[in-house]
């Protein structure tokens, strides 16, 4: 005898065109064998998830709590400090955020927030130890009390957020124990979805804001540690998405984006969108690492800490049995998209209105031809380079621009010369030839009596300028220099 269940989907087959919304909604069936409606979405819509978002006030939470509250769900976040969640009562309608004050050590306040959930998220986590909490404190006995809750009182699903690279073998206690908290996950809960997130950008980030604001960094590995940084929207995304498909049930996904930087081409990705130049002091790393665990200890606000210098050795691990944002069905962003959004306010008033670049002006830049490679098989060619100099690498832009300047070098020649002695010392030289093609190219003189200046190539400005007795031609903030002959 058919179910009423079964029923209902087969009278919903038999007629696909009726018109009404009570037919558009889906229905899972959980571990525990209980229906759920998912509902179209919207603000004020009722679905049948309540939700459990531990460590909702970091930086990670407000995504997967907006985009749950959004599809109707009653969302349960546990929080330590009234301050810290007040931004997250405006992500879903009135009723839809439920705030329950708990603590990690306390036991009876963990079982409170998810007693009447069907599914618990952790994203709780530190990057750095504090006086009250050690990152095993945080990583392994904070998931161990968050797991047995969520099994005590039969929860339909538990998604664990950990980290990219954990492994409880690392050298990283940050790793390590980020690692011993997944085990301790699975060992209690085997249906553990495991969520492996690189590092991540976005608002309130630990990334693009650190490079950005702070006017002096301290490294110990001149930043080349290598990663693939994902956007926080797209694992918040991600993260929703696991709750209505029940195939990532039991499984690891590792949430990375598309392309791998270090932090020093991150760093320059920063430098380059905020028209300013951070500086980066580099220190041995039996230096820094004590100083920073000082600190840590000392300092009640957060500068640096002994793992965090431990952690820039060492580069993102995936796993290659990890499930990703493509099984998932999402197309995660690359950093380099994002980082106008992100940095804006970080511009002085000078350049704050400037436009992002455009797709155009990408393309270029990556559009390079290499030129000093057939002047030295000139045997007749005297460059000004010796073995050690690096190739000059030249975009088609600045290579066209190049020709046209060497076309008309003896015109150029003449009324640079005339301008010059016409000119103040300290007065810019207006070159009308240059305006067609340069917005408001100038010239500035440097010595009364410089001779004719040499050709220099740097990369990414659209300006002319004369320091001291040298020609200075703007492409993309590298300098460069051309030999004389070409």
């Amino acid at each position: 005898m058919a179910s009423p269940l079964s029923a209902a989907r087969s009278a919903r087959n038999l007629v696909p065109n009726v018109a009404g919304k009570r037919f558009v909604s889906d229905i899972s069936i959980t571990r525990t064998g209980k229906p759920i409606l998912r509902v179209e979405g919207g603000r004020s819509s009722l679905g049948g998830h309540t939700a459990t978002v531990f460590g909702a006030t970091g930086q990670l939470g407000r995504y997967i709590v907006n985009r749950l509250a959004r599809q109707g769900c009653t969302v349960v976040v546990p929080f330590r400090e009234e301050m810290t969640k007040r931004h997250l009562k405006v992500t879903g309608d009135l009723g839809r955020v439920v705030f329950v004050e708990y603590d990690l050590y306390n036991t009876p306040s963990i079982e409170a927030s998810v007693r009447h959930s069907d599914v618990v998220y952790n994203l709780v986590g530190r990057d750095y130890p504090t006086k009250n909490f050690s990152l095993a404190d945080v990583h392994v006995e904070g998931t161990e009390r968050i797991v047995e809750a969520a099994a005590k009182y039969d929860v339909d699903r538990y998604i664990h957020v950990s980290s990219h690279s954990a492994n409880p073998e690392s050298t990283s206690e940050f790793y390590a124990t980020k690692g011993r908290g997944e085990q301790v996950a699975r060992s209690i809960f085997p249906e553990t979805t495991l969520v492996r997130p690189a590092p991540l950008f976005g608002f309130e980030d630990n990334l693009l804001l650190k490079l950005a604001s702070v006017l002096n960094l301290f490294t110990a590995n001149n930043m080349q540690e290598k990663f693939r940084p994902v956007h926080s929207i797209d694992v918040g995304a991600a993260l929703e998405k696991m709750l209505y498909d029940d195939s990532t049930v039991g499984q690891t996904f590792e949430l990375y984006g598309p392309k791998e930087y270090t932090m020093a081409q991150i760093a320059g990705l920063v430098d380059k969108e905020i028209f300013k130049q951070r500086r980066h002091i580099n220190v041995p790393k039996a230096i820094l690492k004590p100083v920073a665990g000082v600190l840590n200890r000392a300092l009640w606000w957060h500068t640096l800490s002994a793992d965090e210098v431990e952690r820039e050795f060492m580069d993102q691990v995936i796993d290659p049995q990890a499930k990703t944002f493509k099984d998932l069905g999402i197309e995660p962003g690359d950093i380099a998209n994002f980082t106008y959004h992100y940095l804006q306010g970080f511009r002085s008033s000078h350049y704050y209105d400037l436009p992002p670049a455009t797709e155009k002006e990408k393309r270029e830049d990556k559009k390079y031809i290499h030129v000093l490679d057939e002047l030295k098989a000139d045997p007749q060619a005297k460059p000004t380079m010796t073995d050690e100099d690096e190739p000059v690498t030249l975009s088609a832009h600045a290579l066209a621009a190049l020709a046209e300047f060497q076309a008309e070098k003896q015109e150029l020649t003449s009324k640079f010369d005339r301008l010059r002695d016409e000119a103040a010392e300290d007065e810019p030289l207006s070159m009308d030839m240059f305006r067609e093609d340069w917005n408001a190219s100038q010239f500035w003189r440097g010595k009364p009596k410089a001779e004719r200046p040499r050709l220099y190539l740097l990369e990414y400005d659209e300006r002319f300028r004369v320091f001291q007795d040298q020609f200075v031609f703007y492409d993309l903030q590298k300098p460069f220099n051309l030999p004389g002959k070409f």
